[in-house]
């Protein structure tokens, strides 16, 4: 066992929190430690203070969820005055075979658009305005991410294509009608699902949520063949249907420009066949022009 994993099994039991230190499990999460805790628990300790506040903006996010939505997400089981918290995971797995069924199971695709139109227009609509003016207005490509595409690709025409949408996105960013609570980064990696139905348990995972536009969360529901469009048919169906406000599926289609956009970016430090954020190069390459040019870029 560590020294880290030694100071944190300390830190537990001294605020009386019981752990098996054989499945203790720690990861370094950018400034955070995430440590898996038997019985469906996770705990979060901050290793900086960015780390702290991003911990205690999530934590104030969850119980907003808890109090006005019905939907499952993360509870607060324990929160500590070092800035350190635990919390009760959501039920299920995490659904690993998110793609696969997007492109080849029409009905799965349907049920897990369907869930997720629904607990958006929860997350969407029932938590007031008022109690998230707090949250960051502006979300986007890393900036870091954004100064080293010139580093990962080479092709002078996408990178314009790709200045052309991000001069848009500034522009986009500063008119934002009626702002909601976005999770901003509403991807499979974040939802969990019943493993033996498949059905949607909940969402977790709200340390990139802003007070922004609702398209955003839809932005890693669109795909480009024919055929797997079913998902995001279905969720704005069933989100439309719940809240009475229509979508507009050109801002979704520019935000999935965005967001592949910034995992481009991001990809500076890895091989270009590794498969990071489950893409190669290519593929984050051909999701890239794809994207914008389903966007007008």
């Amino acid at each position: 066992m560590t020294q880290n994993q030694e100071e944190i099994l300390h830190r537990l039991r001294l605020a009386g929190i019981a752990a098996d230190e054989t499945r203790l499990q720690v990861e370094d999460r950018k400034g955070r430690i995430l440590v898996h805790l038997d019985g469906d628990r996770i705990a979060w300790f901050p290793e900086q203070s960015e780390g702290r506040v991003g911990i205690e903006n999530e934590r104030r996010i969850l119980r907003l969820i808890e109090k006005y939505c019905a939907f499952r997400a993360p509870r607060i089981l324990y929160e500590n005055a070092e800035g350190w918290d635990v919390r009760a995971m959501v039920p299920g797995v995490a659904a690993t075979d998110f793609l696969e069924q997007v492109r080849t199971d029409p009905r799965g695709a349907r049920r897990t658009g369907a869930a997720l139109g629904r607990i958006l227009a929860e997350q969407h609509l029932c938590i007031p305005a008022s109690e998230l003016e707090w949250l960051a207005r502006v979300p986007g490509p890393h900036s870091a991410a954004i100064a080293n595409l010139p580093k990962v690709i080479e092709d002078s025409r996408l990178l314009a294509r790709i200045g052309r949408a991000l001069e848009h996105w500034e522009e986009v960013a500063l008119h934002v009608s009626g702002p909601v609570l976005v999770h901003g980064d509403l991807g499979a990696y974040n939802l969990a699902v019943n493993p033996a139905t498949g059905e949607v348990q909940g969402v977790f995972d709200y340390g990139d949520a802003v007070f922004g536009d609702r398209h955003q969360d839809f932005k890693y529901m669109q795909f480009y063949g024919p055929e797997e469009q079913v998902m995001l048919d279905t969720a704005i169906e069933s989100y439309e249907e719940a809240t009475r406000i229509i979508l507009d599926r050109g801002r979704i289609r520019f935000f999935n420009a965005i967001g592949a956009i910034g995992f481009l970016g991001l990809r500076f430090g890895h091989a270009p066949e590794e498969r990071w954020c489950g893409r190669t190069l290519e593929e984050d390459v051909d999701w890239t022009a794809t994207a914008l040019e389903a966007a007008g870029f």
